[in-house]
């Protein structure tokens, strides 16, 4: 059950628009079934009527639990888990973690995959909310730092799959040498082809898989090795092939016209290269990867 205040409409709106806005993720189908079953509470009173109206200092209370509410996974999918680490598939639209305290009552996945696994796992890096791939957890904080260590080294490849609207590649191949810098007040990062002050290099390889000339749309397969917010995004954007479906990157007419409106981007794939002092080192022949069902065919 989830209990709020509403305090931030300038005026009188639909109360489905308003419970919308505020879980995205959820289905339709659970939305209505709520009001039909009158799962719904205003201000005390239970409704079924869409069409009732909310205004600020309404208290609005939703008879449904966190996994229908944001729509998260009945299961989790975990490709690989060992004694150390366990890698697990995060969906769109759920954030990572909190990297500090919050008042939001939306779940991490961390706190999700808490649920299942038991409170005493780390998780060792983030995906973007609306980025979906696998995300490494540690089991213990040996292996957290070690791993974290590993992304800093570039011990730990990262592989993606990214659809982009432009077909028109030249080459199978690309090798990217950029600089990044992050706006801190509008969390939007820019692509230098030289230094600037603050920027932080970054190292990009892009390989054309499939190119969709009728469409106007390929999919690339992407290697970083190097982790800076906003990486891929940003700069297949400064290159004129956005992320179909990326609303802070892309373009909205392009984002309308394939009906796509969360970034069509997948952490499909990690390989390791720690050093052989490293006790995870075993590691090294072992190479997790994303089933296809997951990312293929998405549009």
């Amino acid at each position: 059950m989830k209990e709020f205040k509403i305090h931030e409409l300038s005026k009188e709106e639909k109360v489905i628009y308003y419970i919308k806005s505020k879980f995205p993720n959820m289905s339709s189908s659970s939305l209505y079934k709520a009001f039909r079953n009158k799962d719904i509470k205003i201000n005390g009173k239970r409704i079924s009527d869409t069409n009732t109206l909310v205004k600020n200092n309404d208290t609005i209370c939703i008879y449904l639990n966190d996994e229908i509410l944001f729509n998260l996974p009945k299961q989790l999918y975990i490709p690989y888990e060992d004694e150390n680490i366990l890698i697990a598939f995060k969906p769109q639209g759920i954030i990572s973690n909190y990297e500090k305290e919050t008042n939001t009552f939306e779940p991490s996945f961390e706190e999700y995959v808490k649920k299942f696994k038991g409170s005493n796992i780390f998780i060792c890096h983030r995906l973007d909310t609306n980025t979906s791939g696998l995300i490494i957890f540690a089991k213990n904080e040996t292996t957290y730092m070690s791993i974290l260590n590993g992304f800093k080294a570039g011990y730990i490849n990262k592989e993606y799959i990214a659809y982009v609207y432009d077909s028109n590649f030249s080459k199978d191949y690309y090798h990217y040498e950029n600089y990044i810098l992050k706006d801190e007040r509008t969390g939007f990062s820019k692509i230098y082809n030289q230094f600037v002050n603050d920027s932080q290099k970054i190292i990009t390889d892009i390989y054309v898989q499939k190119k969709y000339k009728k469409e106007n749309y390929a999919i690339l397969k992407v290697l970083i090795h190097t982790g800076k917010t906003h990486q891929i995004r940003a700069l297949l954007s400064s290159i004129n092939h956005p992320i179909i479906g990326d609303s802070k990157y892309g373009r909205n007419d392009i984002n309308k016209h394939f009906k796509k409106y969360r970034q069509l981007l997948f952490a499909t794939k990690y390989s390791f290269n720690f050093n052989k002092n490293d006790f995870l080192h075993y590691l090294n022949n072992i190479c997790i990867t994303l089933d296809e069902s997951y990312y293929k065919d998405k549009l």
